[in-house]
C-alpha cells in the first residue's frame, strides 16, 4: 500500500485514475528495470523528483507475505541494500553496500511492477539469492510412549517340553522361564533347564540347572538398560562376548525403534523457483518435498544397503522438470555422525555354563563402544581386567567414497600371567566389504599370536591363530541365477590349517519353485566334502514340497518332504511328512496343532541302518506355551516371548480381535483375549470387528494402538454397554407426519422449567415419515418438536426394557 504521507505517491494514483478514466492506457503489471514508464505514468511523474513505495514483493513465484520501501524516481526502482538483503538477495560488494541501489544493477535480475495492486515480482538467478541451505530430513515418526494407566502387573511363566523313546532310551527334557513385572521397576526373570535320561535295564539319571536369573530396568528417554544378575558382556566384531554374574549398564536402540541409527545419505541441489522433489532409489521412490527456492539439501532414508543408484527429479510450478544422479552406497554397520553405542560391565565370570547352576570364577570388568565420528567413519574400542589379565583394543569402519564400499581394521593388545607367566599378545583383523544388485564381495582376516588372551579364558587355552573368509555372490544371471563362491581357512597353534571352499548356486523356476545346488569341499580332506541338490515348491498356502539329494563322503542321499505349517495368527493344524532312501534310509510323520493356549506337535520316525543293520523306531513328542497371572487371575496362553496385551471388550464373548489388521482371535467367555505379538516400544494397532456386535451394542471405539514396554504386559480395554434403542413416529394433532428435519429435544419432566433449554442444542431430527430414533432416553422424558409454526410436545410411555431396540409405535405430538 503506498504512504499517503508521500506527495509523489498522491500524485501516482492520481494519475492511475486519469489512465482508468480517459484510456490512457494500462496501470497493471509492467516491467520495471530502467526503461521509461508508460506515457500516462510519465506525464504524472514528470516533475517529480522521488516516489516512495511499499510494495507487497514476490520473490521467485515465493510471496514473501511483507511490505518492503521502494523509490521509484523517473521510471527506475531502487531500494535500500538493508532492504535487499532482507528480501534475500545478495550481489557483489551486497555486505559493505549501503545507500540506495537501483534494481538495474543487480545482474540477471527480472523486475515486475503491478502498479494496480501496489505489488513487485522479482525473479533472481540462484547467484542472486541469499538463503540459508534448506534442510529435509526424512520424515521420523514419533517415539511411541508407554501410557501409564494400560500397564499391569504380571507373572508369566513359559514352558517348552520334549519328550522321546526310542532305542531302549527314554529322554525328558524342559526349558521353563519364569517373569514377574509390574511389581516395582523393572522386570524379574529366571530360566532353568531339566533333564531326565533313563535306559531300560539301566540306571536313569536327571538334572535341573538354572540358567539365567536377572533383573532388568529401562530407560527409553535415554535409551538405557541396566541389568542385574547374569548376563552377555557386550562385544564388537572383533572381540569376544562373556558370560558375567554382575552389573551391566548399556545404550539400547531398541527402546526407541523407530529412530534411525545409520548415516543417511544426503543429496543436494538448487531451485530457482518453488518446487517438488522426488528422490528414487534403484528406481524405487523414497519421498517426495517441497521446496523453495534455492540451495536445499535432502538426507535420504537408510533403505538400501550397498552400491545404488539415486535420481532426484526436480519438477517446478511451471510444470519442467530435471533429474540429477547420483552414486550412493548405504551401509547399514556405520553409525550415524555424533551417535554412540556403548556397554560396560563388572562381575565374575560364568563356568560351565548350562552343565552348572552356580560356577562362577574371577572378577572382570569389561566395555565395548562405537561412535559415529562421520557419516563415513565409524570408531570401535574395547577393554577389560580381570586378575593378572587384560585386554584393550581399538578398530574402526570406514566408507571409501561413493561406491568404493566399506572397509574395517582393528589392533588389540592383551597381558596374561594366568598360566604362572607373563605373556603378551596382540591381535589385529582387516576387513573390506563391497554390495551390489549385482555383485557382492567380502573379505576379512584375523590374526593372533601365542600369547594373546583375553580375561574369559581359561587357562592353557589357546584362541585361534588366524582366520581368513573371503566372499564373493553374483546376482541376476542368465535367468534370474544366483551363485556364491566362499573360501574359510581356520589356523590354531601347533596344527596344521583347516580349508573349506564351497560353491552355491540357486534359481527360480517357474511356480515359485527353487532349484539350489550346493558344494562344500574340505580342501586338507577330501572325504569330508558334501554335495546338496535340492528343489523346493509351494503348492498352496502354507504347504510344500521338497527333494534333496545329498552325497557326503561315501553316503549317498534322497530325501522326500512334504509339509503344511498351522497359521500363525489364528492357529490350526498342521503336518509334516518325510522319507528318504539311499545309505541310510528314514521315514518321519509328524502332526502339530497350535492354539490360543500354545502348541504341540506328536510323531513317529524310523530310521535304517546302513549295510542291512536293524532300524530303529522313535516316538517324540513336545509342546510349548504359556501361563500368566494378571490381576489375580490365570491365563493358559500362547509363548510370551516379548510383550503381550490382554484384550478386554467389558465381558462381550465372540468380538474379532485384530493385530495389525490380521485376525488374531476371539474373545472367550470372560470377554478376553491374550495378543502376544506385540512389538515392545511400537505401535500395534488393535482392532475389533464391530459387524458382530449387536445393534444395541455402544463402543467408545473399534482400534487404538498399544504401545507395551519390553518383555511385560499390558491392558487394552475396549469399552462396551448394552443401550436401550427406542423408535417412534410422531404425528401432529391432525394426523400429519410431522415434517423431516424438524428440530427434536429429549427433556426431562422438569426440563420445560429451565429457561436455557430452548437455546441448547437438538438431540435429534425427525426423518421421513416422522420417525424418530433415541437412545437411553430417561424414563418419563418427553420431546419437544420445533415446527415451522410453533412447537408440540409428546410423552414418551415407558419402555417394556432396560436394553435392546424397542418401537414405541406411533405417538401424538400437541
Amino acid at each position: 500500500m503506498p504512504t499517503w504521507k508521500s506527495k509523489s505517491c498522491r500524485w501516482s494514483i492520481l494519475a492511475s485514475s486519469l489512465a482508468a478514466t480517459f484510456g490512457w492506457g494500462a496501470v497493471g503489471a509492467q516491467p520495471v528495470s530502467g526503461a521509461a514508464l508508460p506515457p500516462v505514468a510519465e506525464l504524472a511523474l514528470e516533475d517529480a523528483e522521488a516516489q516512495e513505495l511499499y510494495l507487497d514483493v514476490t520473490l521467485n513465484g515465493v510471496a514473501l507475505g511483507r511490505l518492503a520501501r521502494f523509490v521509484r524516481q523517473r521510471g527506475a526502482l531502487s531500494a535500500s541494500a538493508a532492504t535487499l538483503r532482507e528480501l534475500g538477495l545478495k550481489w557483489p560488494g551486497s555486505d559493505q553496500a549501503s545507500g540506495l541501489v537501483a534494481l538495474s544493477q543487480l545482474p540477471g535480475l527480472e523486475v515486475v511492477y503491478d502498479a494496480a495492486h501496489q505489488g513487485l515480482v522479482l525473479t533472481a538467478p540462484l547467484d542472486l539469492l541469499d538463503r540459508p541451505v534448506t534442510r529435509i530430513g526424512p520424515v521420523q515418526e514419533s517415539r511411541a510412549l508407554v501410557d501409564p494407566a494400560s500397564r499391569v502387573p504380571g507373572l508369566v511363566l513359559n514352558y517348552d517340553l520334549y519328550a522321546q523313546q526310542g532305542g531302549g532310551q527314554q529322554v525328558l527334557s524342559g526349558f521353563s522361564e519364569t517373569r514377574l513385572f509390574g511389581i516395582g521397576p523393572g522386570v524379574w526373570s529366571n530360566t532353568l533347564i531339566s533333564r531326565r535320561t533313563s535306559t531300560q535295564g539301566g540306571p536313569s539319571s536327571s538334572d535341573v540347572v538354572r540358567l539365567d536369573t536377572s533383573w532388568q530396568q529401562e530407560f527409553p528417554d535415554q535409551m538405557l538398560s541396566l541389568t542385574v544378575g547374569d548376563l552377555t558382556s557386550g562385544a564388537l566384531s572383533w572381540s569376544r562376548a562373556t558370560r558375567l554374574g554382575g552389573v551391566r549398564l548399556s545404550r539400547k536402540f531398541a527402546l526407541q525403534p523407530y529412530r534411525i541409527t545409520t548415516p543417511l545419505a544426503s543429496f543436494q541441489g538448487a531451485a530457482v523457483l518453488p518446487s517438488t522433489v522426488d528422490l528414487f532409489v534403484n528406481g524405487l521412490k523414497q519421498s517426495s518435498q517441497q521446496v523453495q527456492p534455492g540451495q536445499f539439501q535432502l538426507n535420504g532414508v537408510p533403505s538400501l544397503g550397498g552400491s545404488g543408484q539415486a535420481q532426484m527429479v526436480i519438477t517446478d510450478i511451471n510444470g519442467q522438470r530435471r533429474e540429477v544422479s547420483f552414486d550412493l552406497y548405504g551401509a547399514p554397520q556405520l553409525l550415524a555422525a555424533g551417535l554412540s553405542d556403548w556397554s560396560v560391565e563388572l562381575g565374575s565370570v560364568r563356568r560351565d555354563y548350562g552343565l552348572k547352576s552356580f560356577a562362577y570364577g574371577d572378577a572382570m570388568a569389561s566395555g565395548s563402544a562405537r561412535y559415529g565420528w562421520s557419516a563415513r567413519t565409524t570408531l570401535e574400542a574395547h577393554a577389560e581386567a580381570g586378575p593378572g589379565a587384560w585386554q584393550a583394543g581399538v578398530g574402526g569402519l570406514w566408507l571409501l567414497g561413493q561406491q568404493a564400499g566399506v572397509v574395517n581394521a582393528s589392533l588389540a593388545l592383551s597381558q596374561n600371567n594366568k598360566d604362572g607367566m607373563d605373556q603378551q599378545g596382540a591381535q589385529w583383523g582387516l576387513g573390506y566389504q563391497w554390495n551390489s544388485r549385482r555383485l557382492t564381495a567380502a573379505l576379512s582376516t584375523l590374526r593372533r599370536d601365542v600369547g594373546f588372551r583375553d580375561v574369559a579364558s581359561q587357562p592353557n587355552e589357546l584362541l585361534a591363530r588366524g582366520s581368513d573368509s573371503a566372499y564373493l555372490g553374483l546376482n541376476g544371471l542368465v535367468g534370474g541365477a544366483q551363485l556364491g563362491l566362499s573360501f574359510i581357512r581356520q589356523q590354531y597353534f601347533n596344527s596344521p590349517p583347516v580349508r573349506y571352499a564351497g560353491l552355491s548356486w540357486s534359481y527360480q523356476m517357474p511356480g515359485n519353485a527353487m532349484l539350489s545346488f550346493n558344494v562344500n569341499r574340505n580342501l586338507d580332506n577330501p572325504a569330508g566334502s558334501s554335495v546338496y541338490l535340492s528343489w523346493s515348491m509351494p503348492l498352496e498356502r502354507r504347504v510344500s514340497v521338497a527333494a534333496t539329494a545329498r552325497s557326503s563322503g561315501n553316503t549317498q542321499n534322497l530325501v522326500f518332504d512334504a509339509s503344511r505349517s498351522p497359521p500363525g495368527d489364528q492357529g490350526g493344524w498342521g503336518w509334516r511328512v518325510q522319507a528318504g532312501a539311499g545309505d541310510n534310509s528314514s521315514a518321519q510323520a509328524q502332526v502339530s496343532q497350535l492354539g490360543r493356549y500354545g502348541q504341540w506337535s506328536a510323531g513317529l520316525s524310523q530310521f535304517g541302518g546302513q549295510g542291512g543293520a536293524s532300524s530303529a523306531q522313535t516316538v517324540f513328542g513336545s509342546a510349548s506355551g504359556g501361563l500368566v497371572l494378571v490381576q489375580g487371575q490365570p491365563y493358559a496362553s500362547r509363548r510370551v516371548d516379548d510383550a503381550f496385551a490382554l484384550v478386554s471388550t467389558n465381558g462381550v464373548a465372540g468380538v474379532p480381535v485384530r493385530l495389525e489388521n490380521r485376525l488374531v482371535g476371539e474373545t472367550d467367555a470372560r470377554g478376553l483375549l491374550f495378543v502376544t505379538q506385540l512389538n515392545a516400544y511400537q505401535h500395534n494397532r488393535i482392532s475389533i470387528d464391530t459387524l458382530r456386535l449387536p445393534v444395541d451394542m455402544r463402543i467408545d471405539r473399534s482400534a487404538l494402538e498399544a504401545v507395551p514396554d519390553s518383555r511385560s504386559g499390558m491392558l487394552a480395554t475396549f469399552a462396551m454397554r448394552r443401550i436401550l434403542a427406542v423408535e417412534l413416529s410422531l404425528r401432529d394433532a391432525q394426523g400429519q407426519w410431522l415434517p423431516a428435519g424438524s428440530p427434536v429435544w429429549l427433556e426431562a419432566p422438569t426440563a420445560s422449567a429451565n429457561p436455557s433449554a430452548a437455546r441448547a442444542p437438538s438431540t435429534t431430527v425427525v426423518g421421513y415419515d416422522g420417525l424418530v430414533y433415541l437412545e437411553d432416553p430417561a424414563p418419563g422424558a418427553s420431546l419437544r418438536v420445533q415446527l415451522p409454526d410453533g412447537s408440540c410436545r409428546a410423552v414418551l410411555p415407558l419402555s417394556p426394557q432396560a436394553s435392546g431396540l424397542v418401537d414405541l409405535g406411533v405417538l401424538r405430538c400437541q
